[in-house]
């Protein structure tokens, strides 16, 4: 794919990738992979290379683990803002009253998310980095010999690339829940013959799920968080940064799509008030003109067959409305966000057993 023509929208990471696709091959993800992805290889390799002894298998096998996300993560941070986010604008527009209104929603937060990351990604990074400097005691029980060996600037180089990635994964969770807010206040039209039969709002599920999924690669990192953690005597610490961690991925699913089943809910509900209303005006007409007679009986009654035609179709419009359902859910997502819950669970038990399994 070349570089996009709203590519000034897009962060520097996306920016980045269309430009090197556009010279070398048109497979935007291989290129994130195979540019950004080398970074963290190409760290990993030389700290290895600068460590005196060989590192216990059981640091390795979490430190190329948690180097996964650094590895993949660009490539789906491309993926997230050309193609999820953008999806998402487009469809949510279509069940707005003004669609321009979404469209200049989503151009306000793809300026947000491509402007503003350094306001999360800087403090992020900052914090991960310390925790890692802090824990330099772990360091030296794997071979690096203090604060002065190169090996451990080299670290502190590879988890600040990770703070970086993984901080724009963040920035973006915070962006889509902004996003999907500010939607949620336009004028809505809830379909209730929408195909995805959840009234339109199946968009608004999959941003909130796909996004929760890119968190969710953070669980790649536990058993190293862990490892740092209990090496250097924060245990209690680190798992409740687990615990928050998963309630971080809960929350930036559950949050939003709550959120936008109240508001679906309240225009369900003001559209059934509304159809409730004229079928009670027009059973007043009909019953009126079946109590004509005279010369104006004929007319009366066609009047009064069209009225009661009137009102069954205002019946069947309230029952499909009334059987929408209003949270943009389906099985495909709930599966995804079960997997996203327990991806960290997996990885804390993964990490308690790591050394005796290896």
């Amino acid at each position: 794919m070349g570089q996009s023509a709203d590519s000034r929208h897009r962060i520097w990471i996306t920016q980045s990738i269309d430009g090197f696709a556009a010279r070398t091959v048109d497979h935007p993800l291989l290129v994130g992979c195979l540019t950004f992805g080398t970074i963290p290889a190409v760290l990993s390799l030389l700290f290895f290379a600068l460590l005196p002894a060989r590192p216990p298998l059981d640091f390795v096998t979490a430190h190329l683990l948690a180097m996964a996300i650094p590895f993949v993560g660009p490539a789906a941070i491309w993926y997230w803002d050309t193609h999820v986010f953008a999806q998402f604008v487009e469809q949510t527009a279509g069940l707005a009253v003004d669609p321009d209104a979404v469209r200049r929603v989503g151009d306000r937060y793809e300026r947000v998310f491509s402007d503003r990351f350094l306001r999360f990604v800087a403090p992020w990074t900052a914090l991960v980095v310390g925790v890692v400097a802090l824990n330099v005691g772990y360091l030296e029980t794997i071979g690096v010999r203090g604060v002065a060996d190169p090996a451990f600037s080299v670290y502190l180089l590879i988890v600040a690339w990770f703070g970086i990635v993984t901080g724009i994964g963040f920035h973006g969770a915070i962006t889509a829940i902004r996003a999907i807010r500010a939607v949620g206040r336009l004028d809505l039209e809830i379909d209730p013959l929408h195909p995805d039969g959840l009234g339109g709002l199946s968009a608004v599920g999959y941003l909130a799920i796909r996004t929760t999924m890119l968190i969710s690669l953070g669980s790649l990192a536990l058993p190293l968080a862990l490892m740092f953690g209990i090496g250097g005597g924060f245990g209690t610490l680190v798992y409740l940064a687990v615990g928050v961690y998963v309630a971080v991925i809960a929350v930036s699913f559950v949050y939003p799509t709550v959120y936008v089943n109240r508001r679906a809910q309240a225009i369900v509900e003001a559209e059934l008030e509304r159809t409730s209303a004229k079928i009670k005006r027009l059973r007043t007409e009909a019953a009126e003109l079946a109590e004509a007679d005279g010369a104006a009986e004929e007319a009366a009654t066609m009047d009064e067959v069209a009225k009661r035609l009137e009102i069954q179709r205002l019946r069947d419009e309230y029952n499909e409305y009334a059987g929408v359902s209003l949270y943009p859910l389906s099985v495909g997502i709930i599966v995804r966000l079960l997997s996203s819950i327990l991806l960290p669970v997996f990885f804390t038990v993964f990490e308690m057993y790591l050394g005796r399994l290896i």
